[in-house]
């Protein structure tokens, strides 16, 4: 639901200490932007120091670490935030992987006034509709409430996709410059790259740590931090895609499929196929859904990487 998933926040400048991030930097947990209406502020995002006035976007992503060194006290804006694995669906529907490199190396923009008035339509039309819902939710008989909020989430997906439509206007213009990634950045980068290409027959981690001459354990440790997911998580979700594309629009056999993605047996396919959806390749062939949907979108935005992949 949209209110488990996103939060949306008018600050003040009065407020004390916003975000728990002005006595020390803060790891963010969210990603999303915010949108300066008036005032002041000056922070950092991964110790780059940012100056945000009077129509001043900027987004922020899921592991920064974030200080607000200072703020005027007639500070205003509004703070939109959301899980990484509900914004990375959006932003890859209309953009590649790299986008995402390309908004953290200018992460603040200042928008024209048509674009900041659009975007504080939206804002406020997302905002009435979490308050819309929670009345609505509270009013209506139990047997009414599962269509009412079906219909209000689907309206916030559209709304958060114009929305995140709109913010993605904001940086068409930023040119790609030779300002190098962090090289965390650089690692998570490097590593979703070569994954994409490698995934069918390198399914060890460290295989992707010695391409960047990394030890596996730190290796695991950037591209947790920066991504959210391990290594691993990246690579099974990788293969789990493959094999539920494959076994839903071919007829190569569980065997072929099992070659096909390197795996050293049939046998260990299957388990490895269950372990993952707790039903058998062969179950999900025949239309059995999977009694575990977990981590959907985030297995969108790997779905997603391997389609642009396989179109260069």
């Amino acid at each position: 639901m949209l209110e488990d998933k996103v939060y949306i926040q008018e600050l003040e400048g009065g407020e004390i200490n916003i975000l728990n991030a002005e006595t020390e930097a803060v790891k963010l947990n969210k990603t999303g932007m915010f949108l300066c209406k008036a005032g002041e502020a000056i922070l950092t995002i991964d110790d780059t120091e940012y100056h945000l006035r009077h129509h001043s976007l900027i987004v922020y992503f899921s592991y920064s670490k974030l200080h607000i060194l200072s703020h005027s006290h007639d500070l205003q804006g509004i703070l939109i935030g959301a899980d990484l694995e509900t914004i990375q669906p959006m932003l890859y529907q209309t953009t590649n992987f790299n986008a995402i490199f390309v908004i953290k190396k200018a992460p603040l923009q200042v928008v024209s006034e048509s674009q900041y008035n659009t975007i504080c339509q939206h804002l406020t039309l997302l905002s009435t509709m979490k308050a819309r819902e929670l009345n609505e939710k509270g009013e209506l008989p139990e047997r009414r409430k599962q269509p009412i909020a079906e219909m209000a989430r689907k309206q916030a997906e559209m709304l958060s996709y114009s929305l995140m439509l709109e913010v993605l206007q904001c940086y068409t213009h930023v040119e790609i410059d030779n300002t190098p990634l962090s090289r965390k950045d650089e690692v998570l980068q490097k590593f979703v790259s070569t994954l994409y290409r490698k995934y069918r027959t390198e399914h060890e981690v460290r295989f992707y740590a010695d391409q960047l001459f990394l030890t596996s354990r730190y290796f695991s440790t950037i591209v947790k931090e920066r991504s959210g997911k391990s290594p691993s998580q990246w690579i099974a979700t990788a293969l789990l895609v493959d094999a539920q594309n494959l076994l839903k629009t071919t007829n190569m056999t569980i065997k072929e499929i099992s070659d096909t993605l390197n795996f050293p047996n049939q046998s260990y396919f299957g388990k490895w196929f269950k372990h993952l959806t707790q039903i058998g390749p062969l179950e999900y062939r025949k239309g059995v859904p999977a009694k575990m949907q977990k981590d959907s979108n985030f297995t969108d935005v790997v779905q997603r990487g391997l389609n642009y992949v396989k179109s260069l």
